[in-house]
């Protein structure tokens, strides 16, 4: 892949979350961003825009060779050869119309989430940055509609 296309899906993703963290902030006793962020737990997130209910969302950079876009590369083979459904992004948007503070703060930990690091993964409402296999597989279970 070129590397000009690469540049332009990371400038993107940051101006992205760059215009977020710059938006009127929300209620902050509603901005909680759980300690779980830190100890490599699955968070309650705002899904991001478009992603099937009980489908894995892993994003990460496409085609990259970092070591973290190889895990992310690794983590969707493992689900699709145990068949659950995952799709593989770079970017992230949100389809929300005059969010509620609860919307936003949910969004601010989406954001916390990705500001982690890839892959992020987002499945039914939760969220994680670099989550193994197994936490995946069980959080898909429990959200599992």
């Amino acid at each position: 892949m070129d590397w000009r296309i690469i540049v332009l899906v990371v400038l993107g993703l940051a101006g992205g979350i760059n215009w977020w963290l710059k938006r009127a902030p929300a209620d902050p006793a509603q901005v909680s961003i759980p300690a779980d962020i830190d100890k490599g737990a699955f968070i309650p997130v705002e899904m991001p825009g478009h992603t099937p209910v009980n489908t894995v969302l892993v994003l990460a950079p496409p085609n990259c060779p970092s070591e973290r876009a190889q895990r992310a590369d690794a983590l969707v083979r493992a689900l699709q050869a145990q068949g659950i459904p995952v799709t593989r992004g770079s970017s992230v948007d949100f389809s929300l119309t005059n969010p509620t503070a609860e919307q936003r703060a949910a969004v601010d930990r989406t954001v916390a989430v990705l500001r982690q690091g890839a892959p992020a993964v987002f499945i039914n409402g939760m969220g994680m940055s670099d989550p193994s296999f197994a936490q995946v597989a069980a959080i898909y279970e429990q959200t599992r509609q």
